[in-house]
Order: structure tokens, then C-alpha cells, then sequence
């Protein structure tokens, strides 16, 4: 008779076991379950991998890492932009040049986020510089470049947060990076005329005759882009009901005409800003005077934003021999001032 026995084998095997050195710990990873490395459609794309590290990544106050195959080929987080408010005069707009933060390939492109309540809502940056629900992604030179460009459409007097985000292509996109915060202003205009008429007095044929004082006006904007005043005439010259006649309005050194009526402009200044100046045909000397005609023009100008702006204009007029003789010869002159905001 044998005797009998029993083997009792004992087996073992890993379910898992973080990888790791006298340097370092691989602390998360994961195996998906294979399949495609990428698929789309027309209206989606997807991108899987397997066998990669997957979360954990290590972060600090300036970095995060890039953990895992999709994230280590995103784009740099752009750097925070800078923005402009037009040294304090833009009350619609900002100035806006994105900072690359490294991403310096030319076929790295950008989005911009802006927001008037801290992200609460946010809207992105046209290409057009209005605002729009959609991210739009243009090159670093279509967004202008190191000289930047400027988002438009904006409210007055609010503070206005812009953001950054870059991609490289598909799957590539980075969050979006540090804020940089400017405010628009309240957009203001200023403008005054004096006196409210005025009188040449009787015209002595041959001769250039004055009012009695100047046309007297005042012009102050915050606006980036300045503005102007413009004077238009009803009847384009001095009319007559009685006469039925107009002693037309010219653009002419008076000395030398027959008859004529007309503007020039004198004495512009400003306590700061502008400069104003005064606008063709009205910049002449002595007798030279320009026409007021039926439609607005320029009579004072400013290219930039001005503080305390003042200037004054004479009015002349001429008639002839021809004349016809009426008491009643006037001319209504309508001055308005507009800003470029």
C-alpha cells in the first residue's frame, strides 16, 4: 500500500504596484481599455490613449504640470495681456497686445476672454475687435502684434478683465492664462457759443465790414480721438426777404470781391490737450474768409483730447454798388460740436 499525500501549491500575483526609484514615485496611472487613438465626425473629434499617467499632476503657485501624452503637447498658458485705456481717455474701447509666454512658432494662435464681472459672464474678442459668445483664434500678427489692437463696442466707465488662452492645432489648447484688468471712462463733451447774434451794421458799398464783437466758443472732450465744432449757414450767405437777394457766402480774400460774406476763425488755445486749430477754409488772415455753406463743416478741430478749449471767430461781410439796398439781410448760423470717441 502507498502511501498518499496532498500538494498544496500556494500562488501569488500583483494586482498593482506603484513604480518607483530611490529618486522618485510614480504616484497615478492608469490602463484604458485600448481601442482607436482618435476619431471624428462633423461635429466632433476625440483623442484616447492608454497606458499613460493619468492626474496627479504636481502644481505649485507659478507652475502645474503636464501629466499624460494630451497634456504635454497643449501650448503654454500666454502670459497675462497688456491692456490700454488710452492713457485714461478710451470710454468704448481698450487696447489690448497678447504676451506669448513662450509659445513663439508662428503657428501658435490665441483666443481672447473678456469680462465687465470678474467671469461671471464671459464673452471672447471678434476678429473684428467686437465682442462675441464664440472664442475666435487668429496668429499673434493677426491680432496685431507686438503693437496689439484694440477691443471696441465697450461700455463706459467699467473695469473690463482680459484673459489669454494659445493652441498649437488640434488638442493643443492651454487654459486660459493670468488676468490683466483696465477700466473705461465716462465719456464727457463740453461746448458753448456767445453771443447769441450780432451785428454788421449798415455795409458800405467797396468796403469789408466786421460785427461788432467775435463769435465766441468753448470746447472740451475726453475723447481719445478729440473732435471739432462745425457751423453751417441757412441761407449760404446774407439774405434779404425785402430784396429777395442773397449776398452769397464765399471762399475769398473779401478785399478783392465784389461782395461777399463769410467766417474766419482767430485766437485757439487750451489749458491742456488738443491742440485745437482751426479748420480749412476758415484759417485765413485779415479779410480772407470762408463760406458757411448749407451743409456742416469743420470750423475748429482737435485730433486728441482737450481740457479748457476756447476760440473765437469775425464775422464779414461786403456789398457792392449792385447791391440792392434792404434793411433786413441776415444769415442764420447753427454751430454744433461732436466727439471721436
Amino acid at each position: 500500500m502507498h502511501k498518499g499525500f496532498t500538494a498544496l501549491l500556494s500562488g501569488a500575483f500583483i494586482l498593482g504596484a506603484f513604480s518607483s526609484s530611490s529618486n522618485y514615485q510614480l504616484q497615478d496611472y492608469g490602463v484604458g481599455s485600448g481601442g482607436t487613438n482618435s476619431a471624428q465626425s462633423a461635429t466632433y473629434k476625440l483623442n484616447a490613449n492608454t497606458g499613460q499617467t493619468s492626474g496627479g499632476a504636481a502644481s505649485g503657485g507659478t507652475i502645474t504640470s503636464k501629466s499624460g501624452q494630451t497634456q504635454a503637447r497643449q501650448a503654454n498658458v500666454p502670459n497675462a495681456p497688456t491692456l490700454g485705456n488710452g492713457s485714461g481717455t478710451y470710454s468704448n474701447k481698450l487696447d489690448c497686445t497678447i504676451n506669448k509666454g513662450g509659445n513663439d512658432a508662428s503657428d501658435y494662435t490665441y483666443s481672447i476672454a473678456i469680462s465687465s464681472d470678474n467671469f461671471v459672464t464671459t464673452l471672447y474678442v471678434q476678429a473684428d475687435g467686437t465682442l462675441g459668445v464664440t472664442p475666435v483664434y487668429r496668429s499673434y500678427v493677426a491680432w496685431g502684434g507686438a503693437t496689439g489692437s484694440q477691443i471696441i463696442g465697450l461700455s463706459g466707465n467699467t473695469t473690463y478683465k482680459v484673459k489669454v488662452n494659445a493652441m498649437q492645432g488640434t488638442f493643443t489648447g492651454s487654459q486660459y492664462g493670468p488676468v490683466a484688468s483696465s477700466n473705461t471712462i465716462n465719456p464727457s463733451l463740453s461746448f458753448s457759443v456767445s453771443p447769441g447774434s450780432i451785428s454788421l451794421g449798415s455795409l458800405t458799398p467797396g468796403s469789408v465790414i466786421s460785427g461788432g464783437s467775435n463769435l465766441s466758443f468753448t470746447f472740451a472732450t475726453n475723447a481719445a480721438s478729440g473732435g471739432a465744432i462745425y457751423v453751417k449757414g441757412q441761407y449760404a450767405g446774407l439774405f434779404s426777404t425785402a430784396a429777395n437777394y442773397t449776398i452769397s457766402a464765399v471762399n475769398a480774400d473779401l478785399t478783392t470781391q465784389g461782395q461777399g460774406f463769410g467766417l474766419r476763425g482767430s485766437g485757439v488755445s487750451q489749458t491742456s490737450g488738443g491742440p485745437l486749430v482751426i479748420a480749412s477754409p476758415f484759417n485765413g488772415s485779415s479779410n480772407t474768409v470762408g463760406a458757411a455753406s448749407s451743409t456742416y463743416q469743420q470750423l475748429v478741430t482737435s485730433g486728441a483730447s482737450v481740457i479748457g478749449g476756447a476760440a473765437n471767430a469775425v464775422v464779414l461781410g461786403k456789398s457792392s454798388f449792385n447791391t440792392p439796398s434792404a434793411v433786413d439781410y441776415q444769415e442764420v448760423l447753427t454751430f454744433v460740436a461732436a466727439a471721436n470717441f
